[in-house]
């Protein structure tokens, strides 16, 4: 496709207010996809140029947080003064995937809703309109008013996230998912519910959450390094005490394991890699190993584990099967 192909579609996904929503949202995650290729920075830094309208501080910061859900870590380091610029632009032109915004020419207005997406592979943190932290994990979606105004500051997932709530006794911080909503004050927690998984879990590190459903029966409270896990299958419900930080590391800029249980070690990859793997019964998950993990593809951390233990490995999509060699 050439650039002046690729222009006339942005231009009209951009400009039409009756493009539907379903067809935003899949030219949203195409976007995403493309995230590497120079062309898509051309084309829409030539259309802010052609458009120029002038950020407020706040679509700025909005702006800033879609780019983090766009682009790597690495790569906002790497754009220094320009990112205020492309921020702008992101306030600008990238919010209208979400439906959160609409672009017309000097005008950049909010709308009710904001959405966050996250590419699979990449990572995203940002700011609530409340101040409270999230951290999306790749494949994930968070939707959130672009302010608090009620009584409660409800947000809705689909994937998997991390949140630090800022505490208002007055106003419960509720995370909406499929078959789960979670309920707190001001506590840090993270919850999994891909809609291709096969549970819904919500761990938590601190504070104490109250999580209601309609398999659960009745609330269920949970206090620190306790883990619920709804098989969306069976429809059973289980607690168990679990190590939180085996769950609530993902995100981090390294993981490292010193003298680390072998089964501690594959939750933590599960999480960063948003993969399910399965362990022969053969292989002994007490095992305990040392590495450090930072941002390498899977298949290169499996390598050097087969390099300490005797196994072998099969990726098929976001499962993974290790075997005793």
């Amino acid at each position: 496709m050439s650039k002046q192909q690729r222009k006339q579609i942005i231009d009209y996904i951009f400009n039409n207010p009756n493009v539907p929503a379903k067809i935003r949202r899949a030219f949203e995650e195409w976007m995403l996809t493309r995230e590497n290729e120079a062309e898509i920075d051309e084309i829409l830094l030539e259309m802010w140029n052609r458009h120029t309208a002038d950020a407020t501080i706040k679509e700025t910061r909005l702006g800033l947080q879609r780019l983090h859900a766009a682009i790597k870590p690495g790569r906002v380091r790497m754009l220094g003064r320009r990112i205020l610029r492309y921020a702008g632009m992101a306030a600008a032109v990238l919010l209208i995937f979400a439906g959160g915004y609409y672009f017309a020419a000097r005008t950049v207005r909010p709308a009710e809703e904001i959405t966050l997406l996250t590419a699979k592979g990449n990572v995203g943190e940002f700011t609530l309109p409340d101040g409270s932290r999230v951290w999306l994990n790749g494949e994930s979606r968070l939707k959130y008013p672009a302010e608090f105004s009620g009584p409660t500051r409800e947000v809705a997932l689909s994937g998997e996230a991390f949140f630090e709530v800022s505490k208002d006794s007055l106003r419960p911080f509720r995370v909406n998912m499929d078959n789960l909503q979670v309920e707190v004050l001001g506590t840090s927690f993270d919850a999994i519910g891909y809609s291709f998984g096969s549970h819904q879990e919500i761990i938590l590190k601190t504070g104490s959450v109250k999580v209601s459903g309609a398999d659960l029966g009745k609330p269920v409270l949970l206090r620190p390094d306790e883990k619920l896990s709804l098989d969306t299958r069976t429809r059973q419900v289980t607690v168990r005490q679990v190590d939180a930080r085996n769950y609530c590391s993902w995100f981090e800029s390294r993981l490292i394991f010193d003298n680390t249980p072998l089964a501690d070690i594959i939750t933590n990859l599960e999480r960063r890699y948003n993969v399910e793997i399965a362990l022969s019964s053969h292989i002994r998950v007490d095992k305990r190993l040392s590495l450090v993990v930072y941002h390498e593809p899977l298949e290169d951390i499996l390598d050097v584990m087969a390099t300490l233990i005797p196994i072998r490995y099969r990726i098929d999509g976001n499962q993974v099967l290790i075997t005793k060699k």
